[in-house]
C-alpha cells in the first residue's frame, strides 16, 4: 500500500529508537512498496541502517523514482551514506554516494556530502563527479532561509553534451533555435552563483574554451577551431541585470559576413560592462572595448533594445592601417575600385551614430593608399577628414605629398573644405600639380544624400602641360607643344562622369573641342567612354614631325564623332580628317609621307617614288584627307574625292611637282589597320631609285 505521512512518522520514530538504543539493535532493514507525495513517487524502496562507531550507515535503493518535471524519472537508484549523523535537529552525511540512471543524464555515480538543519532552513550540499558524457562537474551549494550560493567547476565539458544534459529545462523555442545552429566546443568552467529561491542574483563565471566551432543555416556566421578565455560577472536586482565581461580569442578562424578573421595571427580581446532592463529589454553598454594588436583598438558606448542598436559612440585607433583595411574594411568593397588596395600609415577616428543621425572624424597620419591595378594612389596623406548628415559643419584639412590617377602623376597639394548634411564643399580652390602644369578645381561639391548615391561636380582650368613629358609618361610617341584648356562643369552620378558643355584643348598649334563626354564606371573593370571631338586647323608640320611620319606642311580639320572606347580601346567612331576649304598656307608632302599614306590606304608602297618622280623630295598638293567609320571591328575607309577604282587620299595641285595618292581598300579590319600604322611608325622610310 502507499507509504503515507503516518507511515513516515512511524519510520522516523523507529530511527530515533535505533539511535538511542544502539546497544540493543545493530541493524535495521525497511522495505516500502510505494511511497507517494506531491514531489515524487518511489517504487520498491529498501532502506538498510546499521550502526558504526562514527554514526549510522544508511543504504537506500529503489527500482524507480518519479520526480516532477523537468527532471522526470530516475531508475536503479542507490543512495549510500557511511557517516549519517542525526541529532539536535541536524542531519549530516559527511561521505555519501548516489547512483542512478536518467534518460538524458545517463548513468551517474555521484559522491556527496550533506549538512542539514531543517529547523533553521539551512542546508549545505557538495556533489562531486557529475558526468556529462566525458566531462565532469563538481558542485558545492549552501542554502539559508531562501538564500543560496553555489560554486560549480566543470572540466572538459562538450557544449553539445551540455545542451543535451539541460535540454529538459529548455523551452521548445529555445531547442528549435539551438537546432538551427551547428555549435561545438569543449570548456573548463568555474562559476560562483548566488540567488534567492528560484531567482539568480549574481554570477561570476570564468572559463577556457577550445575546439570552438559554429555555423548558422545560411553560412553567414562561421567559426572553426577557436580557442578563447572568458570572464562574465552578473549582478541582478528586481528590474535590471548588470554585467562585466571579458573575452579573448587567440586561435582559429571566424567569419562574420563579410569579415574574415584569422585569430591565430591576430587575437581579439573584447570587454564590456553595462546593464539590461528585464521588463522593456533595453540595454546599455557603459564601457566597450575591442583590441586586435596594432590593427585596431576601439572603446565606446552603445545602447539598444532587444537585438536593435539605437546609439553608438566609438573612439578607434589603428597603428597599422594596412591590417585595419585587410581585416575589417576590404570585405565591404567586393568588386569595386576599393577592393584591392595597398595601404600604410596610422589613424584615429571618432564615430557618433544614432537613428538617422551620424557623424565621424578621422585623423590621418602618413597614410598612403595605392590601387593594385594602378588606377589611383596617394602618398603621405595627413590631416583631418570628417563626415555628417547633420546640420552642424565639420572642417576638412588634408595635405599629401603626391598622388596619381590612371597613371597620371599629381604633385602634393592641400585640401580645405566643409562637410554638412552629407555634402562636402571646397572652401578654397584645389590646385593639383600635373608634371610642369597644374589642374585647378573650382566650385567642387560632393553629395551622398538621397537614393542615387554619390554625386559630385566641379569646374576647372588646366594650365599648360608639356606634351613631351605627358607622351613619354603615357607611352605615346614624343609629342611637342603644350596641353591646356578650360574645363566646363564636370559631374558624376550613377557611376557616370559627364562633362557639360565643351572641353577646350590647345594642341599641335590648333584647337580641339570635346563635347558630349561621358565616362561610365571609370574605376570599374570595364570603363566605357563616349565623346564627340572636333579638331580645327592642326598644324601638319608639327603633327607629322612628332610621329616621324614624313614631312607634311599645311593645316587640317577633323572630327571624331560617336566615339566609344571600351576599357580604353576604340570600338566605334566616325572619323574624318580633311584639308580646310580656306587654307592659304604652303602645302607640301614629302616622298616618305606619300609612301606611308599609301600603306595606310592599302596602296602599293613607294611606286610613285620610282623613276623621274623619285628625283623630288617633296610635292605640292591641293588637299589631303582620310576617313574611317569603325563598327564591329571593321573600318569603312574613304578619302577626299572618289576615283574610278578608289578614292583620293592626297590630290595633287599647286605648282609642280605634284602628286596624287589613291587608296583602293574600302574595308579594313581594325586590328589590321592598327598593324599598318605600327608598321609605318617603325619603317625606315622609302628607298628612292
Amino acid at each position: 500500500m502507499p507509504f503515507n505521512t503516518r507511515n513516515l512518522i512511524v519510520l522516523m520514530v523507529l530511527l530515533l529508537v535505533v539511535t538511542t538504543s544502539v546497544r540493543a539493535i545493530d541493524q535495521v532493514a525497511i522495505q516500502i512498496g510505494l511511497w507517494s507525495s506531491e514531489q515524487l513517487d518511489i517504487t520498491d524502496l529498501q532502506v538498510d541502517i546499521s550502526l558504526k562507531s562514527s554514526g549510522l550507515a544508511v543504504t537506500a535503493s529503489t527500482r524507480k523514482v518519479q520526480l516532477v518535471e523537468p527532471i522526470g524519472q530516475l531508475t536503479n537508484v542507490r543512495l549510500r551514506c557511511d557517516t549519517l549523523r542525526w541529532f539536535s535537529g541536524q542531519l549530516d552525511c559527511l561521505a555519501g554516494q548516489l547512483d542512478f540512471t536518467h534518460a538524458q543524464w545517463g548513468n551517474q555515480q555521484i559522491t556527496f556530502k550533506v549538512q542539514s538543519r531543517a529547523e533553521e532552513e539551512s542546508y549545505q550540499l557538495t556533489l562531486n563527479g557529475i558526468r556529462i558524457e566525458q566531462g565532469r562537474v563538481d558542485l558545492q551549494a549552501n542554502y539559508q532561509q531562501g538564500n543560496w550560493q553555489a560554486d560549480l567547476t566543470g572540466q572538459q565539458i562538450e557544449l553539445a553534451d551540455l545542451v543535451n544534459f539541460v535540454s529538459t529545462y529548455l523551452t521548445e523555442q529555445q531547442l528549435t533555435t539551438l537546432s538551427q545552429w551547428n555549435v561545438n566546443a569543449k570548456a573548463d568552467i568555474n562559476a560562483k552563483l548566488s540567488g534567492q529561491q528560484q531567482q539568480l542574483n549574481s554570477a561570476d563565471v570564468s572559463g577556457k574554451l577550445t575546439n570552438v566551432g559554429f555555423s548558422d543555416p545560411s553560412g553567414s556566421y562561421v567559426g572553426e577551431l577557436l580557442a578563447a578565455e572568458v570572464r562574465l560577472q552578473l549582478q541582478a536586482d528586481s528590474s535590471t541585470w548588470n554585467w562585466q565581461q571579458t573575452l579573448t580569442i587567440d586561435d582559429g578562424q571566424a567569419y562574420f559576413e563579410p569579415i574574415f578573421l584569422d585569430l591565430a595571427e591576430q587575437p581579439v580581446t573584447i570587454h564590456s560592462e553595462g546593464h539590461f532592463a528585464k521588463e522593456n529589454l533595453q540595454w546599455q553598454v557603459n564601457r566597450f572595448g575591442l583590441e586586435q594588436g596594432d590593427s585596431v583598438q576601439a572603446t565606446g558606448q552603445l545602447q539598444g533594445k532587444a537585438l536593435q542598436l539605437t546609439s553608438l559612440q566609438l573612439a578607434l585607433k589603428s597603428d597599422d592601417v594596412d591590417s585595419l583595411y585587410k581585416g575589417w574594411l576590404q570585405p565591404f568593397f567586393p568588386g569595386s575600385s576599393l577592393s584591392r588596395l595597398q595601404t600604410t600609415g596610422e589613424l584615429k577616428a571618432d564615430v557618433q551614430w544614432q537613428a538617422e543621425q551620424y557623424q565621424f572624424n578621422i585623423d590621418l597620419q602618413s597614410v598612403s593608399i595605392s590601387d593594385e591595378a594602378g588606377r589611383f594612389s596617394i602618398e603621405n596623406l595627413d590631416g583631418q577628414l570628417g563626415w555628417t548628415n547633420q546640420a552642424s559643419v565639420l572642417p576638412i584639412d588634408l595635405s599629401w605629398q603626391s598622388a596619381s590617377v590612371l597613371s597620371l602623376p599629381l604633385g602634393g597639394s592641400k585640401l580645405l573644405a566643409e562637410v554638412s548634411q552629407n555634402q562636402i564643399r571646397f572652401t578654397e580652390s584645389l590646385s593639383l600639380p600635373i608634371l610642369d602644369g597644374k589642374l585647378s578645381l573650382n566650385d567642387f561639391e560632393l553629395s551622398l544624400a538621397g537614393e542615387q548615391g554619390m554625386q559630385w561636380q566641379f569646374q576647372g582650368l588646366l594650365s599648360p602641360v608639356s606634351m613631351d613629358q605627358l607622351s613619354s609618361l603615357m607611352g605615346w610617341p614624343e609629342l611637342q607643344g603644350k596641353l591646356s584648356g578650360m574645363i566646363p562643369n564636370v559631374s558624376y552620378r550613377d557611376e557616370v562622369i559627364t562633362v557639360d558643355g565643351a572641353l577646350l584643348l590647345k594642341i599641335f598649334d590648333g584647337t580641339t573641342v570635346i563635347r558630349d563626354l561621358r565616362l561610365q564606371q571609370p574605376f570599374g573593370s570595364l570603363p566605357q567612354l563616349y565623346a564627340n571631338i572636333d579638331i580645327s586647323r592642326l598644324d601638319l608640320q608639327t603633327l607629322t614631325s612628332t610621329f616621324d611620319f614624313g614631312n607634311i606642311s599645311g593645316k587640317i580639320d577633323g572630327k571624331i564623332h560617336n566615339l566609344r572606347l571600351s576599357n580604353w580601346e576604340p570600338v566605334q567612331f566616325d572619323a574624318v580628317f580633311m584639308t580646310p576649304e580656306k587654307d592659304p598656307g604652303r602645302r607640301r608632302i614629302s616622298q616618305r609621307a606619300v609612301n606611308n599614306i599609301s600603306q595606310v590606304g592599302g596602296g602599293p608602297s613607294a611606286i610613285l617614288s620610282r623613276g623621274f618622280m623619285g628625283l623630288f623630295e617633296d610635292f605640292s598638293y591641293q588637299k589631303i584627307g582620310l576617313s574611317c567609320r569603325l563598327m564591329n571591328s571593321v573600318c569603312q575607309m574613304d578619302g577626299v574625292e572618289p576615283t574610278e577604282q578608289g578614292y583620293y587620299i592626297v590630290k595633287g595641285g599647286g605648282l609642280p611637282p605634284w602628286i596624287n595618292v589613291v587608296g583602293f581598300t574600302r574595308e579594313v579590319d581594325w586590328p589590321e589597320l592598327i598593324a599598318r600604322l605600327k608598321a609605318v611608325r617603325h619603317s625606315d622610310g622609302p628607298v628612292i631609285q
